[in-house]
């Protein structure tokens, strides 16, 4: 949650949440249950927890045009709070949702993807990068809802490695960018999916924020 009522206040100024979702519970099934339903009238196809043909370490992107980065960004990582061993899974962890057709990976992001490490992260990227969403906006994400989690301690750069992993894999696989949602950009679980207005409005929040 947003930690002061100044700072809720900004938050709601700046546009970074909808009031309507400020309270909703961000960990609500049914947000991720109409996602995949929506996702599902629009493209058919849609696989759920989909595991990529990925490993998890920087080594295992030697030889990619982008292995200088993203090694630059585990060092950051690793340097930011002193954890050096937060990869404890030899693949990257299933993606939330991956439409094959015509091939993307959708994330929904609660509040505990925004943290300083996230951050810190997102702030490596190069320019080149291709993002589904606006990457400016979720730094200020991060900065303003400055999440922590850890249980275990290196949670917070195992979490902002994952999901660096997950937006870079577009460039690896030949897929198209990475979208992400953030579950108080609006109550998604008020979205029918046999409504076709409403999955026309899903279908502009999918793509209004891409980079």
């Amino acid at each position: 949650m947003v930690r002061s009522r100044k700072a809720k206040q900004e938050f709601l100024i700046r546009g970074l949440v909808s009031l309507k979702a400020l309270n909703h519970n961000e960990r609500c099934k049914e947000c991720k249950t109409a996602v995949l339903s929506l996702l599902e009238s629009l493209f058919g196809e849609v696989k759920k927890n989909y595991s990529l043909p990925l490993g998890s370490k920087p080594e295992f992107f030697e030889g990619n045009r982008y292995y200088p980065v993203l090694k630059g960004i585990f060092n950051h990582l690793q340097k930011s709070r002193g954890h050096q061993q937060f990869v404890r899974s030899p693949r990257l962890p299933n993606v939330d949702f991956f439409v094959p057709n015509p091939g993307f990976i959708v994330e929904f992001d609660e509040g505990q993807h925004f943290t300083e490490q996230r951050m810190i992260s997102l702030k490596d990227y190069p320019a080149d990068l291709e993002l589904g969403y606006d990457r400016d906006l979720w730094i200020d994400r991060c900065r303003m809802l400055h999440r922590r989690d850890n249980d275990p301690p290196f949670r917070d750069e195992q979490r902002a490695w994952y999901d660096t992993l997950r937006d870079f894999a577009p460039a690896i696989l030949n897929l198209r960018p990475t979208v992400r949602l953030f579950s108080k950009a609006r109550i998604w679980c008020k979205l029918n999916h046999e409504d076709a207005k409403d999955v026309a409005t899903f279908k502009e929040e999918l793509f209004k924020e891409r980079q």
